[in-house]
């Protein structure tokens, strides 16, 4: 998913660059706004964390773009590995997060949201879909 921030800033063709250079594909996208449900489903595990509520009113203050991908091999692992650590403080030189990001200190701004195995991208898929890869 690339978020709010990242729209804001016009980085969505920079980022699916990135993206298609790795050798991953681009097999359905959307841009839209996520509904509350959407958002709290897709973050759900982290109810009653204190950055919860942050995170989602974050995701809900624009438009995201919405990707299913492909490729070889674990396409998760590969995707983590090119944006980075969710805290940008932590992501290391060369992804994403790091090489885009400007806003460390918020860490919710990190421009992207990368499944973190195949089956949390399954359940987002159907989450944001409405449909099973």
């Amino acid at each position: 998913m690339i978020k709010p921030d990242a729209y804001r800033r016009g980085l969505e063709k920079m980022i699916l660059e990135r993206v298609a250079s790795a050798g991953i594909q681009v097999v359905r996208s959307a841009r839209r706004r996520l509904s509350r449900e959407e958002v709290e489903g897709l973050y759900g595990e982290h109810r009653g964390k204190p950055f919860f509520e942050v995170n989602v009113n974050f995701l809900l203050s624009g438009e995201v773009g919405l990707f299913i991908l492909a490729g070889d091999g674990d396409v998760a692992r590969r995707v983590r590995g090119l944006v980075g650590n969710n805290d940008p403080r932590l992501a290391e030189a060369g992804t994403i997060r790091v090489d885009l990001g400007i806003d460390r200190l918020h860490i919710e701004r990190n421009l992207v949201h990368a499944s973190a195995n195949g089956d949390e991208a399954e359940r987002e898929i159907a989450l944001l879909f409405g449909e099973h890869p």
